[in-house]
């Protein structure tokens, strides 16, 4: 369920990262109710850990994704599996560019499962997060000519689907490929 947590993406675009984080710890307390380790999970515990890596919490958002990967392998399935590649993959992309190394492996590999596992759930409402994070992730090793193949495929799934925001992060993640180009 969303409750609280309904708000918390909506509050993080807007740069309000204090209350949006401020509802998904919120969220979290409610479900250690039940459960004192628990955590958010599925798109819930994926929009968390966007905020967190927002704010270079690069460790907490492995740790956590880790978690619930566990979690989603057992119980809960395809997207959950997905969306938790997704955010493990973004984190050791954004680790690697911070220590400016150009070891992208282990975010290669997740977030190649991410697009994987997106295309397997049917889920072209999340496809283009994965397609934008493996753009990102070609911009960074200097693959253009992948980066402009995922970023076509984005323009297609957004343009048909009337999906804006996607819309939007496709024209950033283009120019940032074109100042990437030079």
């Amino acid at each position: 369920g969303g409750g609280g947590t309904a708000w918390a993406p909506t509050l993080h675009h807007e740069g309000r990262e204090d209350q949006a984080g401020g509802l998904f710890s919120e969220a979290e307390s409610i479900l250690q109710g039940d459960a004192p380790d628990a955590i958010l999970y599925s798109l819930w515990g994926f929009r968390y850990c966007e905020l967190l890596l927002g704010q270079g919490q690069v460790q907490e958002v492995k740790e956590r994704a880790a978690q619930t990967l566990e979690l989603a392998k057992q119980q809960l399935g395809l997207l959950s599996i997905a969306l938790d590649n997704l955010s493990l993959g973004c984190a050791w992309l954004l680790e690697a560019h911070k220590a400016g190394t150009s070891n992208i492996t282990q975010a290669a590999e997740f977030l190649q499962r991410a697009v994987d596992g997106l295309r397997q759930a049917g889920r072209m409402d999340h496809l283009p997060r994965g397609l934008l994070a493996r753009v990102a992730l070609h911009r960074f090793d200097g693959d253009y000519g992948r980066a402009e193949r995922d970023l076509a495929e984005v323009l297609r799934i957004a343009t048909r689907g009337g999906m804006g925001l996607f819309l939007a992060d496709y024209h950033l993640e283009s120019a940032r490929l074109r100042l990437a180009q030079g």
